[in-house]
């Protein structure tokens, strides 16, 4: 089964501000439940800040970046899916991926991601990161249900929503748990107790969630 409307070249927009002063652009992130939803990030967010905010700030910080590294994805009739993107920001040359992922279409407003773990891990030359990455691509192989809708004529929005993000945090707790620091110089212990005290948060973030889309809003 072929979606004509999803096929073709989608441009990542650029980052900005709508007329209300809202950020614009193409990470987008939705948000409902509770109001005593929290969030702290040591050495960022010291004190419990309202996960309804933290969220309208995200995409803000995402957008600018992504920008910089993605420039575009294109999705074939035949379920291939390319990019053309930059390992770094300051790189002069944009480069093309090839094969890191396939798609199949269900219906209109839903297609099934397939992730290539061979492709994706083949640079990590760590052997235990490499493993430990491959097995949870591995969660995956059944694939990833990606909702689609069109926002607009010349725009599609592709987004997971709470049903897969919330297992998938659970899993992320139970791998974080797992990870030996020793040998982790200071730098790294440090980033590494910041990261696990927000995927525990988010462990407690999604009880108090009715709805979460996470996406990218591209556009011709």
């Amino acid at each position: 089964m072929r979606n004509e409307k999803i096929e073709g070249t989608w441009k990542v927009q650029e980052a900005g501000f709508d007329a209300n002063g809202n950020p614009t652009g193409s990470v987008v992130l939705n948000w409902e439940g509770s109001n005593d939803a929290t969030i702290t990030i040591p050495g960022f967010i010291d004190d419990p800040y309202p996960v309804k905010d933290a969220i309208k700030m995200a995409p803000m910080l995402l957008n600018s970046q992504l920008r910089k590294v993605l420039q575009d994805v294109t999705f074939n009739e035949k379920g291939q899916i390319s990019a053309t993107y930059k390992e770094e920001p300051d790189d002069k040359d944009w480069k093309v991926a090839n094969d890191y992922a396939t798609y199949k279409v269900v219906n209109e407003n839903m297609i099934t991601l397939f992730l290539n773990t061979a492709k994706i891990t083949e640079d990590i030359d760590n052997a235990q990161e490499k493993a430990m990455v491959a097995s949870m691509l591995d969660q995956f192989k059944t694939g990833i249900p990606v909702h689609v809708s069109y926002p607009a004529a010349n725009k599609v929005y592709f987004y997971v929503d709470k049903d897969f993000v919330a297992p998938i945090i659970t899993m992320l707790y139970a791998q974080v748990n797992k990870i030996p620091t020793t040998g982790m110089d200071k730098d790294d212990l440090a980033h590494f107790k910041i990261l696990k005290s927000v995927v525990k948060q988010l462990t407690t973030i999604m009880e108090k969630t009715t709805k979460f889309e996470a996406g990218i809003e591209l556009i011709k």
